[in-house]
């Protein structure tokens, strides 16, 4: 579906605190892959680059900076697929110059999708690189897929622009789940040079890892987060094993609230536990995570979230703010809510694509910028790939972590992407 152009519309809730809080250190630029089984056509990607523009009108935009709030603006440019050439997450958004900001990139059989926190999230960033890359294959295809009718995704254009958060918000002060308020296990250590990020992927056995979650009664992310909390725990100093390690986990407020929004409309929740309060053992952990989960996913939890995001937005406080004012106070407000996590894993969940398109479909990746260490997954037919981007040189968690999956019996396929240049 083709959309007419809007000229100019405000961020949406939670876009808001990401121009303020971008930078080198954390980009806030997340990157969604898919891996193709024959090399990457450069023309053909553009021409399905162009059609797929016109359904997504909230990514043909810029940043403007208003005197009040940032807000985006229709833009004539029009991005232009390049080969990769530069590291993954780097930069898209810089208050000095007027940019697109997602990028789509080639290398060898992988089409990269980049996107800027402030435009998209994780689901509506899936959403546009599912169409681009259905409209491509048709176009290298089109004796086996060009009859191949639409995708589920086909949202209007008040749809796709929809603010959720705004939508949703019933602006009743609901109670928040009482967090412990004790001082969290942080990483450290020696970052990469030139903030670039340290990236491994690991690709398993969707349905051998399903069967190893439902033999321990969790779900698939419930297992995974708990095998991550491992894999910190192996390389807590001593000292600091009475902190507890929390774990930021992204929810997609779609699967709760109908929207069909390609902008943010995401809530997170933080889960963890404290070894000095439980045996350490993995049982252990997921029956903590199972509590924290469904307290988490609560109806009451989830409205609590969107109205939080809204309440900020709208107090008088705030709205009587100028704009460099407000940068100051979320800077400091994203600073002291990032010291309450240890690292963050979100999972994106499963990739849906025609069954048409399997012959020519190796697999779906995704990560994320990053200061800390933070994990991210989707599955794609009978491939889970497994993300870690990190800020730090040392790998050890991500060892120990695909190590947890080998010892019970699932094979992983290891990628690696650190400094090299294509």
């Amino acid at each position: 579906m083709s959309h007419r152009k809007f000229q100019w519309t405000g961020l949406d809730t939670a876009a808001k605190i990401f121009p303020c809080t971008s930078g080198q250190r954390d980009t806030k630029v997340f990157r969604f892959v898919c891996e193709l089984k024959e090399p990457v056509q450069p023309q053909k990607l553009q021409e399905a680059l162009d059609q797929t523009l016109g359904s997504f009108p909230g990514f043909q935009t810029i940043i403007k900076r208003g005197l009040f709030w940032y807000y985006l603006e229709d833009t004539d440019k029009m991005p232009v697929v390049q080969r990769e050439y530069k590291s993954p997450c780097s930069q898209l958004y810089d208050k000095d110059v007027s940019n697109l900001l997602f990028e789509v990139t080639y290398f060898g059989c992988r089409v990269n999708l980049e996107v800027f926190h402030a435009i998209s999230d994780g689901t509506g960033a899936m959403h546009f690189l599912r169409v681009l890359i259905f409209r491509y294959l048709k176009r290298v295809h089109p004796e086996a897929l060009g009859g191949l009718s639409g995708l589920d995704y086909d949202a209007s254009e008040s749809q796709s622009m929809d603010d959720s958060f705004a939508r949703y918000a019933n602006y009743q002060k609901l109670p928040k789940i009482k967090k412990v308020h004790k001082t969290v296990y942080r990483l450290r250590g020696m970052r990469t040079m030139d903030y670039r990020l340290n990236v491994i992927v690991g690709t398993v056995p969707t349905k051998q890892l399903l069967n190893v979650s439902h033999s321990y009664g969790t779900s698939l992310t419930e297992l995974i987060c708990a095998l991550v909390i491992l894999a910190i725990r192996k390389e807590m100093p001593v000292k600091d094993v009475s902190r507890p390690i929390v774990l930021a986990v992204p929810i997609n407020l779609r699967n709760h609230f109908r929207s069909a929004s390609a902008r943010n409309f995401f809530g997170v929740m933080d889960v963890g536990y404290d070894f000095s309060q439980g045996d350490g053992s993995l049982k252990s952990i997921l029956a903590k995570l199972d509590q924290q989960f469904k307290a988490g996913l609560s109806p009451e939890e989830l409205q609590y979230r969107v109205n939080q995001y809204i309440m900020l937005i709208e107090n008088p406080l705030a709205r009587a703010m100028i704009l460099s004012v407000k940068d100051g106070v979320m800077r400091l407000g994203s600073y002291l809510e990032t010291r309450k996590e240890t690292s963050a894993v979100s999972n994106i969940g499963i990739v849906h694509m025609p069954a048409e398109l399997r012959p020519y479909i190796e697999k779906f990746e995704v990560f994320i910028s990053t200061q800390k260490v933070q994990m991210c997954c989707l599955t794609y037919e009978e491939k889970m790939t497994l993300s870690f981007s990190s800020a730090f040189l040392n790998t050890e968690i991500q060892k120990n972590f695909f190590r947890s999956l080998t010892n019970m019996g699932i094979p992983v396929e290891i990628d690696t992407d650190f400094f090299e240049d294509n």
